[in-house]
């Protein structure tokens, strides 16, 4: 029996248009009534989940900032954070700073970018979420002199590439750091704690509502689904996932266009 399901946003619960279908948050709701957890497992913090709040208001807990906080939203109060260290903070800056990356810090209460980057984000392969962050990301002229102005509340870092290869500079420039580096869209590096991923925020939401992992179902597309996927009791593709996830999971549903979502609670929960 499975008591958790942990869902991706980007891909996974939302739709290509940005969007949950009414059919798959019915379902969702309906899971919610029948007292089975529903979180969301996301790269996005709080202010990302703005555009979609009306249909998320069912759902009642979040994995969010790939890990680095997990949040009760009945509460409305968070379970568990864990900060990045600025020091190494500056250094990704640094890093990001080197081969003209784009750079979008996501704080306790708020997501940062420069003012120069926000105005093209299709510069780094992240054209289709230009209207989300024009609506919710605060725009700064220069990021490392926010971060020194606003010390110990960084939660993750997103640095968004021009191309795959300048993504592999930067991983290589920053694994002496020991931080938690995961591959996210096709030019994006998520970076956390070290020890904090998707996977370690399913652990503490379990650990909180005390359901035992294996009790769980994690569903995903992308390679930063990799771990809460592998730490589930069950893993499940979205049909739209990489090759990479679907060679971990144990089942694949249709894809996010077409309420794959649906499938995993009728195939598990029903």
């Amino acid at each position: 029996m499975y008591r958790l399901l942990a869902l991706d946003m980007d891909g996974t619960l939302l739709n290509s248009r940005k969007e949950i279908s009414p059919v798959t948050m019915k379902a969702i709701d309906e899971l919610v009534a029948k007292g089975i957890a529903v979180s969301l497992c996301t790269g996005r913090g709080i202010a990302e989940l703005a555009d979609n709040a009306a249909e998320l208001k069912g759902i009642p807990y979040g994995i969010l900032n790939s890990g680095g906080c997990v949040y009760d939203f009945t509460e409305e109060k968070a379970i568990d954070r864990t900060l990045l260290d600025d020091g190494c903070l500056m250094e990704c800056l640094e890093a990001a700073e080197a081969v003209r990356a784009m750079p979008y810090l996501l704080t306790q209460s708020a997501s940062v970018a420069q003012s120069e980057d926000m105005r093209d984000v299709s510069v780094f392969q992240m054209g289709i979420y230009q209207p989300l962050y024009d609506r919710v990301a605060t725009a700064v002229p220069d990021i490392k002199e926010f971060l020194k102005s606003h010390p110990d509340q960084s939660l993750k870092l997103c640095i968004y590439h021009r191309d795959p290869e300048t993504r592999e500079m930067t991983r290589a420039r920053l694994a002496p750091l020991g931080l938690v580096l995961a591959d996210c869209e096709t030019t994006s590096l998520e970076i956390t704690p070290q020890g904090v991923s998707k996977a370690s925020g399913l652990m503490r939401l379990c650990e909180h509502l005390g359901i035992p992992v294996e009790e769980t179902i994690a569903v995903g597309d992308s390679d930063n689904d990799l771990d809460v996927l592998r730490a589930a009791g069950l893993a499940v593709a979205m049909g739209n996932a990489n090759e990479n996830v679907k060679n971990v999971c144990d089942d694949i549903v249709a894809d996010n266009d077409h309420d794959g979502i649906v499938e995993v609670i009728r195939r598990y929960f029903d």
